[in-house]
């Protein structure tokens, strides 16, 4: 950009988005759009790197103006405050859709994963799943964080706990049955049949996590 030239912020922001639509189009990931990427493809304008680095507020700031997923580098620079937010938002636009649906309209309901991936595209994708179960170490903890429901815990038999992490092992080994069934891969699965039962009331039942696994036979 001419040095002379006043900085027009919608033009930058324009010119951002037809980059990355380009970069789209050579088969890029949607979700790892760099500075490396913008600077390949744009050889031959003058809007240069640094309008967006210094002028208008830091890569991130532009690609989220701009409407392009941060890639997974990039949200190490967020906070735990920023992304609990963010899920804070999603949650909000869930139960501003879900609470007029089904039977228990109107009904306080569990916040699931699968959840968040439906209502996350619809608020902006600011943050995936993978990045907010990195941050917090599994679902339940960013649902206490938030003070959000976290389904059905209290007066549950031994067996019906036996049941519910029978289900979430089954999904675990079509999805991820290469590795090792520890609590992390338990709680990545852990909502089956809108029921969330914790790890930690898993091994309250049975002493250890090794112990349950024992205990149901599973490697």
């Amino acid at each position: 950009m001419p040095a002379r030239r006043k900085l027009d912020p919608k033009e930058a922001i324009d010119h951002l988005k037809k980059i990355y639509k380009q970069f789209l189009k050579e088969g890029g990931d949607p979700k790892r759009f760099t500075i490396r990427h913008y600077n390949k493809l744009n050889e031959n304008s003058h809007m240069y790197i640094d309008v967006f680095v210094k002028k208008l507020g830091g890569w991130n700031n532009s690609l989220q103006k701009a409407g392009i997923p941060l890639g997974f580098r990039q949200y190490k620079e967020y906070s735990k405050e920023e992304i609990a937010a963010y899920v804070k938002k999603v949650y909000k636009a869930y139960l501003a859709a879900e609470k007029t649906k089904g039977k228990y309209k109107g009904q306080e309901k569990t916040f699931r994963m699968r959840d968040f991936n439906i209502y996350n595209a619809k608020t902006g994708s600011q943050f995936s799943l993978a990045v907010v179960l990195k941050r917090f170490g599994s679902w339940s903890n960013i649902l206490r964080e938030l003070n959000i429901p976290i389904g059905r815990s209290r007066g549950l038999t031994q067996q019906e706990i036996i049941a519910h992490v029978m289900k979430v092992y089954q999904k675990f080994q079509v999805k991820d049955g290469d590795k090792v069934f520890s609590k992390d891969m338990y709680e990545k699965y852990n909502f089956i049949d809108e029921v969330y039962i914790s790890s930690k009331l898993v091994e309250r039942r049975f002493g250890t996590w090794l112990g349950a696994k024992k205990k149901m036979k599973i490697s």
